[in-house]
This record gives C-alpha cells, structure tokens and sequence, in this order.
C-alpha cells in the first residue's frame, strides 16, 4: 500500500522507508511534531513538551528498528514498545498514527474526549499500545519481565522502553536495572529521554541525574549517550550488534519542546493552546496553519 505526504493535513501515515536514508525519517518528524502541536489545541490539552522531546526517538524505533505490522498492531512476531513516561501519550498516539495504526484525524477528533480510548495517559486500547502507563516507574519493570519471558520462550521478540530522566529518581526502576543486567536480558534496550525536565521544573534541581550513562555502565548495561534528535545517531545506536549478552541502554539528550522554535528548547510541560497559539505554534515551524 502505498501513501502519500499531503502538503498541510494531517494525514501524516506514510510508507515505511527502505534502506538507509534519513530524509524519509525527517519527514515523519515534522509532521509527527505537527500532530502533538494540534493536540495541543484540543479541549483539554495535552503534555506538549515532553511529547515533542521525544519525537525522533519514537521515529527511530517505529520506522527502522522495531518489527512491526500496524494492520495487524497484536501480531505474534512484533517488537515491543514500553513508554514509560506515559503523560507523553500525545507524541507516542501521533507517531502511531504516522506510521497507520489508525487515522489522525480520528485521534485529533477523539483526544482525551470522554470514553475515547485516546487518554492523556497510554492506554493499551489504543492500537500498537501493549500496556497502559503513566504511573512514572513502572514501564521498566513491565519490559524487564517482558523481555524475560521471551527469552525463556526462545523467543527472539525485542523489547524497548522509554523512559524519562525525572522518571529514574523512581526506586523500582533502579530494581528492574537490577533484575535485567543480572539476567543478561540482551532483548531488552531502554531509552532515556534526558530532556532535563519534569512537572516540578529541572530535574537537576529537584532530584539530580549526573553521570546516568556512568550508572548504568555500573549496573552492567551496554551504555552510551547519543543526540536524541539526530535521527542517524539514535539509528546506529539502536541497531548496532550489542557488544556484549547483556541489556542495552541508550541516554538521548534531547529538549523539551524540541521541533517548535517559538519555544527556544524550553517547551511546557502541559499546554492548551488557543486558535491564536495552535497558529503562531505551527508558523514558527514553517507550517501553513
């Protein structure tokens, strides 16, 4: 099936890219980010900055990593998506609907309305959503047994979660790091989303994350950092061979607000914009209102 890009709709489903180019995967971005800002313009809002944080982090894993079968989002044989930090429910429902696990135009008429599966926190009603999140903390452990039970199966399914660096001051991540290093979980990769921000303002004053790759280098992850907005970056360490047997963990430094620069890198947490917003928001992007 083939699906085109219209020039300024929101019917941002296209197909999925061969090959090695990025132009494709930039492309998904823009209008992926597009989407969140609409969202924002919905009745109650939505948690617009950390949603657009990580945007090319979902781009990565649905578009080139992940196996996935979106006319089919329970297929057997699909890769796992965990996201954690679920109040970014906004980003994942949009790059969801990117990639044609249902129309856009549905989740924009729908977000957050009552009894609509699209709630401002994940929700496993949704297509190509596993488990609903949002309770900060425990998507890691939910991957870790995930990954686990794959492996005892013989099963080569991968599972991904993102998490978000306010989210690691929570005591049972730091237990499923240690469960997962300790079972030499090599199905497992974790993505922290280190925009450095949280509800209560920057996580460096509120609880401090310095040195995170360093501890999990400690908890015996194959570690590293990466620019969480450089698509080639989050691609090649995703995809490289792991060095090792054992869990993967990737640092994406990114910026909340990312992709809309009236916002200078500094986005809100939660924002409901009005008519005159959604326009200056989608302006200062280059799009046509």
């Amino acid at each position: 099936m083939t699906r085109s890009v219209p020039a300024a709709t929101t019917d941002v489903r296209l197909e999925r890219p061969p090959g090695d180019g990025l132009v494709p995967l930039e492309v998904y971005a823009r209008h992926i980010r597009r989407l969140i800002v609409r969202l924002a313009a919905t009745p109650s809002g939505c948690h617009l900055g950390g949603s657009l944080s990580l945007t090319e982090i979902l781009v990565a894993l649905l578009g080139r990593v992940m196996k996935i079968n979106p006319s089919e989002p329970r297929w057997e044989g699909r890769d796992h998506l965990i996201l954690s930090k679920g109040h970014a429910a906004a980003g994942l429902y949009a790059a969801l609907a990117a990639f044609g696990f249902f129309d856009p135009e549905e989740l924009v008429r729908r977000y957050n309305a009552e009894g609509s599966p699209f709630t401002g926190h994940v929700n496993a009603k949704v297509p190509g959503v596993d488990f609903s999140t949002g309770s900060l903390g425990h998507g890691l452990g939910l991957g870790t047994g995930l990954a686990l039970g794959y492996r005892l199966k013989g099963l080569s399914n991968r599972v991904f979660v993102i998490c978000g660096d306010g989210e690691m001051g929570e005591g049972s991540n730091w237990e499923a790091l240690q469960i997962a290093s300790h079972q030499r979980l090599s199905n497992l990769t974790i993505i922290i989303d280190r925009n450095g921000g949280q509800n209560d303002g920057p996580t460096e004053s509120i609880l401090s994350q310095a040195a995170l790759t360093d501890r999990l280098l400690m908890f015996g992850f194959e570690a590293l950092e990466v620019d969480g907005h450089d698509l080639g970056a989050l691609c090649q360490a995703l995809e490289a061979p792991a060095a090792g047997n054992g869990p993967r963990a990737i640092v994406a430094r990114t910026q909340k607000g990312a992709g809309v620069p009236m916002f200078k890198g500094k986005g809100p947490h939660y924002a409901v914009f009005s008519p005159e917003q959604l326009r200056r928001a989608l302006v200062s992007m280059g799009e046509t209102p």
